[in-house]
């Protein structure tokens, strides 16, 4: 009455119907020698309405899909009417889509009763639970918020997996996403300066790091997410104070950057007065390699000079800067940098 449990998986050797199934759940409400109450019936007719299997009542658990036993047995834990309802990796063996749909059913509960879940999903976490409990060594690592728990230095201990952690823009929630970069060892030796701002470039700043390459990044503004990700990668990066332009010292900082680096990317930030200098200093490096980055096609830069940030992007463009569009094309373009330089 206290506790239901939905297993991941459950072996049923008789050919129950869907019905007798969420019955059972009445099991701690009826007596020894009794039989199910209307009441009974009424829970249970609405215990399947809740988990969408009300018109497979009258037939065999053996004849239903994956998908649809995994709900009959939600059903039978609602009819328990518990007070914590526990999951374990119940959604598991499912599609995306059975996944998706039991999981609102079960998100539908909150306010009711308190639902406990195991989950590998990570994202499917972030999205459906209030509060996460990460493990490690079947200890408790941490807890908090999805946003406390799914950080990227929080994976990065548990998993040893290089990923990005990002907001997701409709939810709000956190999302998580693997960097699958079998080339390590692609930036080994080799020096990446990445001018970047307005968030254009946290993907790309975790990227070249996982990738081996010694980056750098600047002039950003201290409060720009771009500087945050650096900040948190380790990297080296030329900041200024919010409302604040480039000042002579930061320029000659980010001079020294570009003294020191093999190649610069230049992602599809937004340009103003206030960071215009950025993109005037690369046409003093006329032997350095330069990446214009977007991350897909018919991405381009936000110009707010009235068209001088333009003239220089042209400029850089007619001196054999390059565009290229996606990660994968990026590194394969500065590892063959690499290469000719070799």
């Amino acid at each position: 009455r206290q506790v239901a449990v939905v297993p991941q998986e459950i072996s049923i050797g008789f050919d129950y119907t869907v019905r007798d199934i969420v019955t059972m759940g009445r099991h701690p409400y009826i007596g020894r020698l009794a039989s199910e109450t209307p009441r009974d019936v009424e829970i249970c007719d609405h215990a399947m309405h809740l988990a969408n299997v009300a018109h497979l009542a009258g037939m065999s658990v053996h004849e239903i899909s994956g998908g649809e036993r995994q709900r009959v047995l939600i059903a039978r834990a609602l009819a328990q009417e518990p007070k914590i309802l526990l999951l374990d990796e119940a959604t598991s063996n499912l599609d995306v889509s059975h996944q998706v749909e039991i999981l609102n059913i079960i998100r539908g509960l909150t306010g009711k009763i308190t639902v406990v879940s195991v989950f590998h999903d990570l994202n499917l976490a972030a999205y459906y639970c209030d509060r996460l409990l990460l493990l490690k060594d079947g200890k408790v690592y941490t807890a908090g918020s999805p946003e406390e728990v799914l950080t990227y230095e929080n994976i990065q201990a548990i998993f040893q997996l290089e990923t990005l952690v990002k907001l997701h823009p409709l939810t709000g929630k956190p999302y998580v996403l693997p960097m699958y970069t079998h080339q390590s060892s692609v930036g080994t030796n080799r020096r990446v300066h990445v001018v970047c701002g307005g968030g254009t470039g946290s993907d790309i700043l975790q990227l070249l790091h996982a990738a081996g390459f010694t980056v750098t990044c600047g002039i950003l503004n201290v409060l720009d997410t771009d500087y945050g990700t650096a900040m948190r990668l380790g990297l080296s990066c030329v900041a200024e104070p919010p409302f604040h332009g480039i000042t002579p010292g930061s320029l000659s900082d980010l001079r020294e950057c570009l003294d020191d680096a093999d190649a610069v990317v230049v992602t599809a930030m937004p340009i103003g007065r206030g960071n215009l200098d950025n993109l005037r200093v690369l046409l003093d490096y006329r032997t350095t390699p330069i990446i214009f980055y977007a991350r897909d096609h018919g991405t381009r830069m936000e110009d707010y000079t009235g068209g001088e940030a333009g003239a220089v992007l042209t400029e850089l463009e007619t001196r054999g800067a390059l565009r290229v569009e996606g990660a994968e094309e990026l590194l394969a373009r500065l590892s063959r940098d690499g290469s000719d330089s070799g």
